[in-house]
């Protein structure tokens, strides 16, 4: 079960490498540890994307977490796919794990739940979210 969970995670993975190499996005990070989180933008102009809040649930059967990301796209055009990368860190800092999530058709103006995963994270303390391609 575990070796078919690493190959669907492997194959998940390549599939966010292609879209990445199809475009380019607008970056934008946030870190959390495990609770609900509310981001605020300090700069006179919002992103194209922008994480409102996010909240991560442990599984500890295949040692996993489900990141859970509401976003809100600020344009006035359909983005046809989004990516987000998530990057787990242990108590010194280290990497421990990464975890992708992804959404097709976010309508203009809208907010929408996109959920990232990521397996076989052991040692947890910290993670870091980051909007990765973006394309309309």
């Amino acid at each position: 079960m575990k070796r078919k969970v690493q190959h669907l995670f492997s194959a998940l993975t390549l599939a966010g490498f292609i879209f990445i190499a199809f475009g380019s996005g607008d970056d934008e990070k946030t870190s959390s540890k495990f609770d609900s989180a509310t981001i605020s933008n300090t700069g006179n102009s919002k992103p194209d994307v922008e994480i409102l809040k996010q909240s991560a649930k442990y599984e500890p059967t295949l040692s996993s977490y489900t990141i859970h990301c509401r976003l809100k796209n600020n344009t006035t055009e359909l983005i046809s796919y989004l990516d987000l990368k998530a990057t787990f860190y242990d108590k010194n800092g280290n990497i421990v794990g990464t975890g992708i999530g992804n959404a097709a058709n976010f309508a203009a103006g809208a907010e929408k739940t996109v959920d990232v995963m990521g397996l076989d994270i052991q040692n947890c303390d910290k993670y870091e979210v980051e909007i990765g391609t973006i394309l309309n």
